[in-house]
């Protein structure tokens, strides 16, 4: 669904990104893993169209290289970004509002959709983003992004700053909403959290990406943090 080919960032003289090909199939989860600094974000920042990027991006066939960040995300493509970035001043359900389409009646189909998936949710609606655990947060982020029912949902590091307890909360919520059929793309350092529920993998170092395989495939004694982190 999505295809990259030969994808390069660059920040001054440094090159952030080698050349990357990376692929994304409809209805599974594929994650990126790499320990910080290895370039993951600027890959991620650059599919969203957020930073200057030289190489192909398709999306469902249609190159999408030269759009823009609203045109990539017209397209669908939604990103969750590192940290959550949610509004504290603002209201839960106002927060999952500012991802919906303008038509008021889509977005309240679209907001019952997402508490759907997240019943939880329900529970604290109507207090502020800054009232809320992170582990919250991060639910909200990432219903704020389905809220425009995307073609690929793009997290980056949703793990990031939670407890463990919270991490997996977070992580079988991804499952849940990949078994649906959304396409995501995870962005992670906690590889083994990771692994566990994506079902293609690849790993990043130094700017460039290696390709690891389906993660079923992988054998019983990978272990990605010495080879990769």
């Amino acid at each position: 669904m999505l295809e990259i080919k030969n994808l390069s960032v660059s920040y001054g003289g440094i090159r952030a990104v080698r050349d990357v090909g990376l692929s994304v199939k409809e209805a599974a989860i594929t994650c990126l893993i790499g320990r910080n600094g290895s370039g993951k974000s600027s890959l991620v920042q650059a599919i969203a169209g957020m930073v200057p990027s030289w190489g192909v991006t398709t999306l469902d066939g249609v190159d999408i290289s030269r759009h823009s960040p609203t045109r990539r995300a017209q397209a669908g493509i939604s990103l969750v970004p590192e940290g959550r970035r949610i509004f504290g001043s603002l209201s839960v359900r106002e927060n999952l509002l500012l991802g919906a389409p303008r038509a008021t009646a889509v977005a309240r189909q679209r907001l019952e959709t997402v508490l759907g998936i997240f019943p939880l949710m329900r529970e604290f609606l109507d207090r502020g983003g800054h009232q809320i655990s992170g582990g919250q947060q991060q639910m909200v982020a990432i219903g704020r992004a389905l809220m425009r029912s995307p073609r690929l949902l793009i997290l980056d590091e949703p793990s990031l700053g939670l407890a463990p307890l919270v991490v997996n909360e977070v992580f079988h919520a991804i499952h849940q909403v990949a078994s649906e059929g959304q396409s995501v793309l995870l962005i992670e350092q906690n590889a083994k959290a990771a692994l566990e529920i994506a079902d293609y993998a690849y790993a990043m170092s130094l700017g460039e990406v290696e390709w690891l395989g389906a993660t079923a495939d992988l054998p019983k004694d990978f272990e990605p943090n010495d080879l990769y982190l």
